[in-house]
């Protein structure tokens, strides 16, 4: 998983994406997290570190 959490930590990218990166499907990606807390903080880690990276839009 932690291949899924370096895709899911570039800007721009969805989970679907992230997960089909890796071969998986998104379905078993929302099944981890909503039974292990541990890699759903991870995501959220890794969501939070793609919008910071992400360059700032002008208002």
């Amino acid at each position: 998983m932690a291949r899924f959490l370096e895709e899911l930590s570039k800007p721009g990218t969805t989970v679907i994406a992230a997960a089909a990166a890796i071969g998986v499907r998104s379905a078993a990606i929302y099944q981890r997290r909503g039974r292990d807390a541990e890699f759903a903080t991870a995501m959220d880690d890794a969501r939070a570190s793609a919008r910071q990276a992400a360059p700032s839009r002008p208002r």
